[in-house]
Parts: structure tokens; C-alpha cells; sequence
């Protein structure tokens, strides 16, 4: 198990995000558990309303109050998010002061403004997501919530004690400032940074600072199961929610990938890739991207979680009796792919 720590955790692996309109697939949620008498009262802060309303005439006691307001939150946001803090104060307070007086900057603001300012289905969504979270985890901290202005930097980061969400990486897919980003931010990227995706990607998060390893030797397989185990966690704290949202293949990817399941984990094996720590193989198969190199144009990237992602529905399904907090902190993943019995279906 990978417990968090205070260090920043830049998660940028969030890419999911399709029109809700367009998804068809939906999972089974008959056996839902009963999350209505769980109680969890989020702390849930408005960073950047906060920051753009500093008094830039007093600019050095507006960041006192903000950092006795955020702690720990407020120097992720000032060293790690955007650099904007210095050990020179006076050097800081000048760059806080042209980031909340730029504008470009003040225009993403307003922008994110209209779209989630008085938002409160957001903050509703999100607790009920961490209702289901503490049912199934409820030794596990509730994180603080903070949304923010990233820059375009992040769209989640999280450390031991909070969940901070860039909202400004969630205004649409045509949004006028994300083609000015440099490098671009590619179109496939850009068709998941939408408004109704903020709540999973934020849980994501979350579940990968508690549960996804940083082990730089994972082999092939073991990254496919990480990953699968995440989007089986998912399925959990989200019941009512499509699959193709939970992981981020569109409606069309997601049924290429189910009716061709064997046939992908036939090329993992004919290959042997399983086993492969290579980074650059791991690059292919299990980071995203439009399309997943080796296959035709109508598979989607990270090809490699969808083979994960059955596994561990297979190992569940073998072991009826074993917790989703056992499932996640069992670290021997290849004991899992062998008590998975995992077999497609030809």
C-alpha cells in the first residue's frame, strides 16, 4: 500500500474525459451499497476566489491570511503549483501580485467564475463520491478540498491532507486558451477537459496517491493491474456512473476494446510484453494518447488498463469474500493475475 506523504504529488495521468450525452455503457449498480447514513462533511475551499480578491495594495498580509487559511495547501500552491514563491518576500508579493493583476489570468478567472462559481452540484457530487470513498475505506482520511486556478498546470495534485482541483483545465474542449498553451496541449487532451468529468478525475486522484505505486521496475502486467485496480475502485465509489467514463475511452473504444479483448491480450502475449519493464514499452502501452501504437485507429490509448481492469474484475469475481480495501492494498499484483484466472473469451 502507498500511503500518501507531505511531498506534492503531481497527478497528470487524467485523461477521461467524453461527453456524457454520447456515453452508453453503464455498470451494473444492483448491488450498490447503502451510503445514505454515511457521514462526511466536506471541507470543500474556494482557493482562487480567495486569491483573486487580495488587496494588491497590501499584498503581504493578504498572503499572510491566505496561508493561515490554507497552510500546508498554500506553499504546494506557491512553490510547487505555479513557482510563484520565493524565499524573498518582497520578490513574492510582486509575483503574486502580477499573477492576480494579469490578464489573461483574470480572464480565466471570470471564465471559471461562470462556470462553477455558484456550482454547488460539484461540491454535492463530490460528497457523495467520498460517502461511498469512507463506506469502503473508513480508515482512511477525507481529504480537504481546494479548487484553484492552476495556470494550466494541473488538473488534480494531492498531498497527505488534500485534494486540489484545477478548474481551469475543465472550461471545454474549444476553450480559447488552451490552443495558446505552449507546448499544445494535443486534441485528444483537450476533447476531456470538460466540466462534467471534475468529480471523477478529482477521485482518481485521490485513489492513485492512496493506492498507485511509484515503483519505477513494475513490469508490463503489474502496470496493467495498478492501473485496472484504479478503474475497479471507480466502479465502486461511482455505481450509477458509465464505464467509459470511469476509464476514459469514448462509447466507440470501449466496445472496439470489449469485442476484441482476446485479440489484445493475445498480442500481449504472442509479443511477451507482459513482462517487459522497458520504459519505452510501457510509454506504448500503458500511457495515454489518441490511439494505441500496434493497433488500428479505432483502439484507444493506454490499451493496457482495459486488460487490467478485467483481471481485476475477474480476480473480484473469483474472490467474492475479499474487501475492495484488501483488493487495494494487496501489493503482490502477480499473485493477483494468477488468482485471477483471467481468460478472454474468444
Amino acid at each position: 500500500m502507498l500511503m500518501k506523504n507531505n511531498r506534492f504529488r503531481s497527478l497528470i495521468l487524467f485523461a477521461f474525459i467524453y461527453n456524457c450525452l454520447l456515453i452508453t455503457s453503464c455498470t451494473n449498480n444492483s448491488q450498490k451499497p447503502d451510503v445514505s447514513a454515511v457521514d462526511v462533511k466536506l471541507d470543500f475551499r474556494r482557493f482562487e476566489k480567495d486569491l483573486f480578491a487580495c488587496d494588491t495594495s497590501r499584498m503581504g498580509s493578504s498572503l499572510t491570511q491566505l496561508k493561515e487559511k490554507y497552510g500546508d495547501f498554500f506553499d504546494l500552491f506557491t512553490f510547487q503549483i505555479t513557482s510563484l514563491g520565493s524565499p524573498d518576500s518582497v520578490l513574492m508579493q510582486n509575483r503574486f501580485r502580477q499573477f492576480v493583476s494579469d490578464t489573461n489570468l483574470l480572464a480565466v478567472y471570470r471564465d471559471m467564475e461562470k462556470e462553477f462559481g455558484s456550482d454547488e452540484l460539484t461540491k454535492q457530487q463530490l460528497t457523495e463520491a467520498f460517502k461511498y470513498y469512507h463506506y469502503y475505506f473508513p480508515s482512511r482520511t477525507v481529504p480537504q478540498i481546494v479548487t484553484m486556478l492552476s495556470g494550466f498546470s494541473y488538473p488534480v495534485v494531492a498531498d497527505s491532507t488534500h485534494l486540489g482541483i484545477g478548474l481551469d483545465m475543465y472550461l471545454g474542449p474549444s476553450y480559447r486558451y488552451y490552443s495558446t498553451i505552449e507546448p499544445p496541449l494535443p486534441q485528444y487532451l483537450r476533447n476531456k477537459m470538460t466540466k462534467e468529468y471534475v468529480v471523477i478525475d478529482a477521485l482518481r486522484g485521490w485513489l492513485q496517491s492512496d493506492f498507485l505505486s511509484d515503483d519505477g521496475q513494475y513490469k508490463m502486467l503489474e502496470s496493467m493491474i495498478s492501473q485496472g485496480r484504479i478503474i475497479y475502485a471507480l466502479s465502486k465509489l461511482f455505481p450509477d456512473a458509465p464505464d467509459t467514463l470511469k476509464i476514459g475511452y469514448s462509447s466507440a473504444q470501449l466496445s472496439w476494446c470489449r469485442e476484441n479483448e482476446s485479440k489484445i491480450w493475445s498480442f500481449f502475449v504472442d509479443q511477451q510484453l507482459l513482462f517487459t519493464t522497458d520504459p519505452n514499452l510501457l510509454m506504448k502501452y500503458v500511457n495515454d494518447g489518441p490511439t494505441t501504437n500496434g493497433f488500428p485507429k479505432e483502439s484507444p490509448g493506454n490499451i493496457g488498463q482495459f486488460i487490467g481492469w478485467n483481471i481485476i474484475r475477474s480476480y473480484a469475481e473469483n474472490h467474492p469474500d475479499i474487501s475492495l480495501s484488501q483488493l487495494m492494498e494487496e501489493k503482490d499484483l502477480q499473485k493477483i493475475f494468477q488468482e485471477s484466472k483471467y481468460k478472454p473469451a474468444k
